[in-house]
């Protein structure tokens, strides 16, 4: 199993998405996100020939960016992560969004 660290802007995004549906009270929904990120982190590297492909470039540095669909319940997060091709080095997580949003805000 590989490690898997998260980014600041990962971090961020998460834990506003947490505050914001603790903040109205949904428990069941915020404990069904941490249970299905717990498994994400558990199996992520095992998705390395599956998960879905999109190719960004970051700091002009291509890379392939794979997606992991965290499911809530009531809503799914789409997690944007890098498995970089030494095994040795951690997965990456680099972003979180709610589900059926158009697109990726990568500015702080």
């Amino acid at each position: 199993m590989r490690n898997v660290e998260a980014t600041p802007l990962f971090a961020r995004h998460l834990q506003g998405f947490l505050a914001d549906y603790a903040e109205k009270g949904a428990v069941r929904f915020v404990e069904r996100l941490h249970t299905s990120y717990n498994s994400m982190v558990e199996n992520i590297s095992s998705f390395d020939e599956i998960g879905q492909v999109r190719r960004r470039t970051i700091n002009g540095k291509t890379l392939t960016i794979r997606e992991y669909v965290l499911d809530a319940g009531a809503r799914d997060f789409l997690v944007l992560y890098f498995l970089p091709p030494d095994p040795s080095e951690p997965v990456l997580l680099l972003n979180i969004r709610i589900g059926g949003q158009n697109r990726f805000w990568w500015k702080r």
